[in-house]
C-alpha cells in the first residue's frame, strides 16, 4: 500500500528536523554537567584535605586506645533517644530502629560469622547502643533454669553478671548485678572504696531465657568493656565471658556525638561523610539526607521536579558505571575495597562519587570517606537545561506554528483550486464556468493563471468539437446530394448487370454517409433544443399506453407488454417530446437485439418522490466491462450492423434523463441473457 503525505504532513516532517536543536542543547548541558562534576570532585578533594587536619586534632584529643584487631572490638551505635529499660527488644521496642550488631560471649566474632559447631549448653549474646550519657546493654541467653540470688544465703550459687569497664583516662571499674528475681535490678560498682548500688535496668525471665537490659554511665566505659555472665546449672558455674582471661574487657568502638558535630561543620548538599576506624567501624557520620532535612527547615530552595530528574537521569546517567549500594550495615563499612580510591556510581536519578582519605591519629589508622552525589550538579545543570529547553521549545513552537499556518494556507489554496476546476468541467468535458485566477505573484498564483488559460483553451476546443458535426453535416450535404442525384440519373440509364451491381453499392454507401451526417448533428441539436423544451403536467401512464400501442404498430414483428397499477396517479411534470424521444431510443435499441418471440416488457411503479420505469428484453447480455461506459458518447455495444451506429443513442437517453433531473441505468438480468433499463424521474420538477 502506497503511503501518501499531504503538504502539511511533509512540512511537519521537515520541521521535525528542528528537534536537533534540543539535542544539541542537551549535548551542551552534558558537557556542562561533566565539567561541573569534575570541578566538584576537585573541590571535594581540597575540602577533605582541609578537614583532615581538624579531624586529626579532634581524634588525638579523644584519646582512642589502640585496638587489638586479633581479639576484636565491640561496637555501640549512637542513639538520640533515652531508652526504656524494660527487657523487651521486639516490635515497638527502643531497639527496633537501632541498627546494631549482636556479639557472642565466649566467641570473638560477629554473630553472623558463627559456624555450626557445637556450642555450650547455654549461650549468650548481647548488643550495645550509646548516647552522650549512657551505654545501653541488652543481653539475651538461650534456654536455661534461673538461679536467683538469695540475700539470706549469700554463699549459695546464683546467676550473676560482672562487667569490667575502662574509660579514656584508664580508670578501671567493676560492676556487679545479682538478680533476686525477674524484674528491676540494681548494679553495684565494686571498684569504689565504698560499694554503692543504683538502679541499672531489668533482668527479665521470659519464655525460658533471660533478657537483661541495663545502662551504665558512658564516661566510665568509653574505652573498653567486658562481660562475665555466670550461670549456674547443676550447681556448676558456667562463665560466658568476653575473653577467657582475668582482664576480659575488649575495646569499645562507638559512634561519638562530638565527632558527628565535627563532621557536621563540613556538610553541604548531597554530601555524606563517614569516619571509620582501622576495622571499618563507624565512629562518626553525617548523612546527606539528614543534612537536607535540617536545611529544608531553614531554606525554601526548590528541589528539581520529577520531569527534570527524568531528563537528567536519561541524559547524564551512564549505564557503564557500577550501581550504588548502601555502604554501611549495622555500623560497619561493607566493602573495604572501595576505600582509598575515587569511584563514580550510578544511583538514579543522580550519580554518586566516593572519595576517601587516610588519617593517622594516636598511632591508629582512620578512614575519612565522603560520598558526594550529583544533586548540586543536577541543580546547576537542570537550571541551565530548563532555561535552554524552554527557549528552544518556544522557538520550535513558534516556527512549527508558522510552518503549519503557512502549510495550511498553501493547502487551502490548492484544495480551493482543485474544487474550482473540478466544478468547472462536467463529466462530458464541457466547460461549465471558467474559475477566476489568483493574483498572488507566487508559484501557486502562476499555476492558477496557467490552469485558467488551459481551461479557456479547452472550452474553445470543446465548443469547436461540439459544432464540428453540424458544420460537417452542413458542408457535406451538398456534395452528398450531388452524388446521390448523379447516381439516380445513372440508374435511369441502361447499364449492363455488372455496372448495375456497382451502382447499387455506391447508392448504399451514399445512404450510409447521409445517415452518419445526420447522427453526428443529432446530439448537438438535441442539447440546443433543451432551451426551448415545453414542460407539461401529463398522466404518464396514459402517455405510456399510447406509446406502447404505437410501438406495436411500428414494430409489428415484436411483442410489447405494459404493467402498472391502474389505481395510482402517475401525473408528472416533464417535457413530453423529449421523453418520447428517450423512449424511442430505448425501444430502438431493444428491437435491434430482442428476439421476436420474446416480449419487450414495460413496468411502471411509483413512490412518494419519483416514477420508476423498467424496460426489459431478452437480448444478449452487455459486456461487464462496457456497462459503466454504456451511456457515454461514441460508445456502441453493437458488434455488427447494416446501418452506421456512432454510439449516440444511449448518450442521448442520458442527456434527456439528466435534463429531467432523473437517472438512467442498465444491468444484465439473471441467467444467460436478458437486459433491463431503469429510468427514474422525480415527480416534482420545474
Amino acid at each position: 500500500m502506497k503511503i501518501r503525505f499531504n503538504l502539511k504532513t511533509q512540512l511537519l516532517l521537515v520541521a521535525s528536523l528542528m528537534l536537533l536543536l534540543p539535542w544539541a542543547g542537551c549535548q551542551s548541558v552534558r558537557i556542562l554537567e561533566t565539567s561541573l562534576r569534575q570541578s566538584h570532585s576537585q573541590l571535594l578533594d581540597v575540602q577533605m584535605t582541609a578537614a583532615i587536619q581538624q579531624l586529626q586534632h579532634k581524634l588525638n584529643q579523644s584519646q582512642h586506645s589502640v585496638f587489638n584487631t586479633n581479639q576484636g572490638n565491640y561496637y555501640a551505635p549512637l542513639t538520640d533517644s533515652k531508652m526504656l529499660l524494660d527487657g523487651f527488644d521486639g516490635e515497638e521496642s527502643d531497639w527496633e530502629n537501632i541498627t546494631t550488631p549482636w556479639f557472642q560471649l565466649n566467641n570473638y566474632d560477629h554473630e553472623a560469622d558463627l559456624s555450626a559447631e557445637a556450642k555450650p549448653a547455654t549461650t549468650a549474646k548481647f548488643r550495645l547502643a550509646a548516647n552522650d550519657r549512657l551505654l545501653y546493654i541488652f543481653i539475651q541467653t538461650s534456654a536455661l533454669t534461673p538461679h536467683y540470688y538469695n540475700p539470706m544465703q549469700p554463699q549459695r550459687a546464683a546467676d550473676q553478671l560482672n562487667i569490667r569497664t575502662i574509660n579514656n583516662t584508664g580508670l578501671v571499674s567493676h560492676w556487679q548485678i545479682n538478680p533476686q528475681g525477674s524484674g528491676r535490678v540494681e548494679i553495684k560498682n565494686t571498684s569504689q572504696a565504698m560499694t554503692s548500688g543504683r538502679d541499672a535496668g531489668t533482668w527479665l525471665w521470659r519464655d525460658g531465657h533471660y533478657n537483661i537490659e541495663i545502662a551504665i554511665p558512658i564516661d566510665l566505659a568509653s574505652n573498653a568493656i567486658g562481660f562475665d555472665l555466670i550461670l549456674n546449672g547443676n550447681q556448676i558455674n558456667q562463665h560466658l565471658k568476653s575473653k577467657p582471661t582475668m582482664t576480659y574487657e575488649r575495646s569499645l568502638v562507638r559512634e561519638e556525638l562530638g565527632l558527628n558535630h565535627q563532621l557536621a561543620n563540613y556538610s553541604q548538599p548531597g554530601l555524606s561523610l563517614y569516619l571509620l576506624n582501622s576495622q571499618y567501624w563507624l565512629v562518626g557520620q553525617q548523612n546527606a539526607d539528614q543534612w537536607m532535612n535540617d536545611a529544608d527547615d531553614d531554606s525554601d530552595q526548590a528541589e528539581p521536579s520529577w520531569f527534570t530528574n527524568a531528563i537528567y537521569n536519561k541524559l547524564f546517567t551512564s549505564n557503564s558505571l557500577p550501581y550504588w549500594r548502601e555502604p554501611t550495615s549495622q555500623g560497619r563499612w561493607i566493602s573495604p575495597q572501595q576505600l582509598e580510591q575515587t569511584t563514580w556510581y550510578q544511583d538514579s536519578p543522580i550519580n554518586k562519587q566516593l572519595h576517601s582519605k587516610v588519617i593517622i591519629a594516636n598511632g591508629q589508622q582512620f578512614y575519612f570517606v565522603a560520598v558526594q552525589d550529583s544533586r548540586q550538579s543536577l541543580l546547576s545543570a537542570s537550571e541551565a537545561l530548563n532555561q535552554l529547553l524552554i527557549l528552544l521549545f518556544t522557538i520550535i513552537a513558534v516556527i512549527v506554528t508558522g510552518l503549519f499556518a503557512f502549510a495550511s494556507s498553501l493547502s487551502w489554496r490548492i484544495v480551493q483550486m482543485k474544487k474550482n476546476y473540478r466544478a468547472a468541467i462536467d463529466s462530458d468535458g464541457k466547460i461549465m464556468a471558467v474559475p477566476s485566477a489568483s493574483r498572488l505573484p507566487d508559484e501557486l498564483g502562476d499555476l492558477s493563471r496557467v490552469m485558467q488559460q488551459l481551461t479557456i483553451n479547452q472550452g474553445k476546443y470543446t465548443d469547436y468539437l461540439a459544432t464540428l458535426a453540424d458544420k460537417l453535416s452542413h458542408e457535406l450535404k451538398t456534395p452528398v446530394a450531388v452524388i446521390r442525384t448523379s447516381l439516380e440519373n445513372l440508374e435511369l440509364s441502361n447499364l449492363d448487370p455488372e455496372a448495375t451491381k456497382y451502382l447499387i453499392r455506391a447508392m448504399q454507401g451514399t445512404n450510409r454517409l447521409s445517415q452518419t451526417l445526420n447522427a453526428l448533428s443529432e446530439a448537438n441539436k438535441l442539447e440546443q433544443s433543451f432551451e426551448y423544451a415545453q414542460w407539461q403536467v401529463v398522466p404518464f401512464d396514459d402517455m405510456l399506453e399510447e406509446l406502447t400501442e404505437a410501438y406495436r404498430q411500428i414494430y409489428s414483428s415484436h411483442q410489447f407488454q405494459l404493467k402498472y397499477d391502474h389505481n395510482d396517479d402517475y401525473t408528472i411534470n416533464l417535457a413530453p417530446e423529449l421523453i418520447v424521444q428517450l423512449l424511442d431510443k430505448l425501444i430502438s435499441n431493444a428491437v435491434d437485439y430482442a428476439p421476436v418471440d420474446q416480449p419487450i416488457r414495460f413496468k411502471l411503479n411509483k413512490t412518494n418522490t419519483q416514477l420508476q420505469l423498467s424496460i426489459e428484453n431478452q437480448g444478449p447480455h452487455f459486456s461487464s466491462d462496457n456497462i459503466p461506459q454504456l451511456f457515454d458518447s461514441m460508445v456502441s455495444n453493437r458488434q455488427q450492423s447494416d446501418t452506421p451506429h456512432l454510439g449516440l443513442g444511449l448518450h442521448i437517453v442520458k442527456l434527456i434523463s439528466d435534463f429531467h433531473h432523473g437517472n438512467i441505468s442498465a444491468r444484465n438480468l439473471p441467467g444467460d441473457k436478458g437486459v433491463i433499463f431503469k429510468l427514474l424521474l422525480p415527480i416534482e420538477n420545474k
